[in-house]
């Protein structure tokens, strides 16, 4: 066997891009399809499996910048980690960046709207719990203080 030489190795370095890396570990936590936005707006994944937007629901959201020093256009790539009350998780990719695909908008739009109303419909809930358990003690507090005056 021959000896290797070094003065001719080159050594490469493997550069993973962070998109790669947070698509890998959103695989890694079971986002293991792949949607893609037909030209009608409508959700399938790569199985040819439709899915009703209005069921979806963005669990994570990253937007990665372009880098204007690489000599290229400035570009943004947005990855949606996308689930359903099924239990469906995958990925929909959006690396159009700059150049906005309107089914992307009208998607990503009509999700995190009815997101954020869901969210709000919560917050009003968690408020109107807080009310009631501070009526709750407050009405304990009162009756804890009249059964210790009147035993006085």
């Amino acid at each position: 066997m021959g000896t290797i030489n070094e003065a001719v190795v080159e050594t490469v370095e493997e550069q993973v891009s962070p998109v790669t890396v947070v698509i890998n570990e959103a695989v890694g936590k079971g986002f293991d399809l792949i949607f893609r936005l037909k030209e009608d707006g409508s959700l399938w994944d790569q199985n040819g499996i439709y899915y009703n937007p209005a069921q979806m629901k963005i669990a994570y959201k990253r937007i990665f910048e372009g880098n204007p020093e690489d000599g290229r256009s400035i570009r943004a790539t947005t990855i949606y980690l996308l689930r359903n009350d099924e239990g469906d998780k995958g990925i929909l990719v959006d690396a159009d960046g700059i150049y906005e695909d309107s089914r992307m908008v009208r998607f990503t739009n009509e999700v995190e709207k009815r997101y954020d109303a869901t969210r709000e419909r919560k917050l009003q809930t968690k408020n109107k719990l807080m009310i009631a358990a501070a009526g709750l003690l407050l009405i304990s507090s009162v009756l804890t203080f009249k059964l210790i005056s009147s035993r006085k």
